[in-house]
């Protein structure tokens, strides 16, 4: 293809600037709406599986061969802290904590809950993670407490209608049939992303926890986190192989919760159907753009063709053109989306009223926050430069089916 090609192609689009402008804004308009739907719906999967899974069940869980699903704290398994240095080491690991988790009773004056204790590591997760769910509080701790300082989910705290400072005082059956009773202080609240954990989560210290329940040395079980969450299924089997322990289960979160996973392919498949369809419209416009354009050049066609210009030639110079007026309008429709997805993702919607009831109801923070994965950007543009270049095909048969002399 010569360089004249090229240059002739180029300078067309300044020929009939309105048809040129028209076809850019389609394309410009249709990866938009692409990037705009696919990442508010990834956005919002990806904040549903932070909230549940990044930060409470674990994107990959090493527990005892039958603690899962029944959670029982007589089925948690010796602390072994050699094979949990060696897990951090692995290359395909960000990070591993051991964690401790029950069930008992919260009460404070007349006011009683129900909820799950949970013991963090703090010191293996690190706080900067836990100082973003911090909605009130502090994780430091005055020395000489005697107390064990609890950290409440803040719908559990408005429910025990408890301030910091308060002292509450929780029961619950330990390890292996022992009392688990003691006196906690309310160090801070939780927001967790999910009103169902900010309504029964408290979260102690790993240490304290294991002496509250009788469980010292033992983990419940340990949440690791893969360099690639995404990922976390297929790399389950692959940790497990390279990092073996007896009696152990390696579950991925896709294991443990299928009707998470269930739910968000079957609302991913129907926001492929609503692209298909844009695609559609977006198409069939474009189309009816490559029509009339054809239509206008047809006697233009026929003069080159009759001055011996090879058709060859023309058709290159007609997918040329197609291919620069989708470019234009791929990169305004990227920067459009990429800036409208990034002030959403720095002001994420809130949803209100009965749709913010019905998200809370399936246990999600009534938010809507857009991903900025550069990918969803590339693959819409590739579909829609494609999209393009084939409704472009129908200009390249005019130039095929033209006669060399216009009667």
């Amino acid at each position: 293809m010569s360089g004249l090609v090229v240059r002739m192609a180029w300078r067309n689009l300044g020929r009939n600037r309105r048809r040129s402008a028209i076809t850019g804004a389609a394309v410009a308009f249709a990866l938009f709406f692409a990037i705009m739907i696919r990442s508010m719906q990834l956005g919002i999967y990806s904040h549903m599986i932070d909230t549940v899974v990044g930060g409470m069940a674990g994107y990959v869980q090493v527990s005892d061969s039958a603690y899962w699903p029944s959670q029982d704290i007589d089925l948690s398994m010796v602390a072994d802290k050699d094979w949990l240095n060696q897990v951090n080491a692995h290359p395909n690991v960000e990070s591993a904590s051991p964690r401790l988790s029950g069930f008992g009773l919260f009460t404070l004056a007349q006011h009683s809950e129900v909820g799950q204790w949970v013991g963090v590591d703090f010191t293996a997760e690190g706080t900067d993670s836990w100082i973003q769910r911090l909605d009130a509080g502090s994780y430091d701790i005055p020395d000489g407490q005697e107390v064990m300082p609890v950290w409440l989910g803040r719908r559990m705290a408005e429910n025990l209608n408890s301030r910091l400072g308060d002292t509450l005082i929780a029961l619950g059956q330990g390890f292996r049939g022992s009392p688990a009773s003691g006196r906690l202080i309310l160090a801070g609240t939780l927001k967790l992303g999910n009103p169902q954990l900010e309504s029964r989560v408290a979260i102690l210290h790993l240490a304290d926890a294991q002496f509250f329940s009788g469980a010292e040395g033992m983990w419940g079980q340990v949440l690791i986190t893969p360099k690639q969450p995404e990922k976390s299924l297929a790399l389950t089997p692959q940790l497990a192989n390279d990092l073996p322990l007896a009696n152990a289960l390696w579950s991925s979160w896709e294991e443990r919760m299928p009707e998470l996973q269930q739910a968000i392919e079957a609302d991913s498949a129907g926001g492929i159907v609503m692209l298909f369809i844009l695609y559609m419209v977006i198409g069939f416009g474009l189309l009816g753009t490559m029509i009339m354009l054809a239509s206008e050049r047809q006697r233009e066609f026929t003069m080159q063709i009759a001055l011996g210009v090879r058709r060859k030639l023309l058709a290159q110079m007609m997918l040329l053109e197609a291919f620069f007026m989708s470019l234009l309008g791929v990169i305004a429709g990227a920067v459009m989306g990429r800036a409208v997805t990034f002030y959403f993702h720095i002001n994420p919607p809130q949803m209100v009223g009965e749709a913010a009831e019905a998200m809370e109801s399936q246990g999600w923070d009534p938010v809507l926050p857009p991903s900025m994965d550069l990918s969803i950007i590339s693959t819409h543009a590739l579909v829609v430069v494609i999209l393009t270049m084939l409704v472009s095909l129908w200009a390249v048969s005019v130039v095929y089916r033209s006669p060399a002399i216009q009667r």
